[in-house]
């Protein structure tokens, strides 16, 4: 039997940086609630034993959680399947809720769902700065006429962060 320390790990893949801003609040507003946190890039994590819950959170990048998050799910299934488990995606798609835009990320965690069954996922809008794209990515935003711009909703990930915080207090 695991004895409970409270200790959570917020975990993140991120190509520019607007996943890693999300994970760090969701981070925050967890401490706020007295919760023990770390909050890391994916690529950085060597060992989730410690953690009792763990939150995963992937950009979103041609329908799909980018490669090393998906590898990092992979990688620790079991001990993933031993935790509670939240995820949530972030991306230019989720900036209009729409019923169309949520299937679509919601398709995109069907090959986490292989893995591991998360307690609760959410959707978040990213940010789109072809400033500090790549060659390659801002070629693609251009042709796809995505708007660019700051579309996290930061009320939104922390009502979501407080949710999870009473979520992981309920639980015994």
């Amino acid at each position: 039997m695991r004895i409970m320390t409270g200790r959570v790990l917020v975990c993140y893949a991120t190509r520019y940086g607007s996943t890693a801003d999300i994970a760090r609040e969701i981070g925050e507003e967890l401490k706020n609630s007295g919760f023990l946190v770390d909050v890391n890039n994916i690529l950085e994590i060597e060992d989730i034993g410690p953690y009792d819950a763990i939150v995963i959170g992937s950009p979103l990048y041609m329908g799909k959680w980018l490669v090393e998050a998906r590898d990092f799910v992979q990688r620790f299934k079991h001990l993933l399947n031993q935790r509670t488990v939240f995820v949530f995606t972030a991306g230019y798609s989720l900036k209009d809720l729409v019923r169309e835009n949520i299937k679509s990320a919601e398709e995109a965690l069907d090959t986490i769902r292989l893995d591991i069954n998360p307690s609760d996922a959410a959707f978040f809008a990213g940010m789109v700065n072809p400033d500090i794209m790549s060659v390659q990515d801002a070629a693609i935003t251009r042709m796809g006429r995505v708007d660019a711009g700051d579309f996290r909703d930061w009320s939104r990930i922390r009502e979501w962060a407080t949710k999870l915080a009473e979520e992981l207090r309920s639980h015994p």
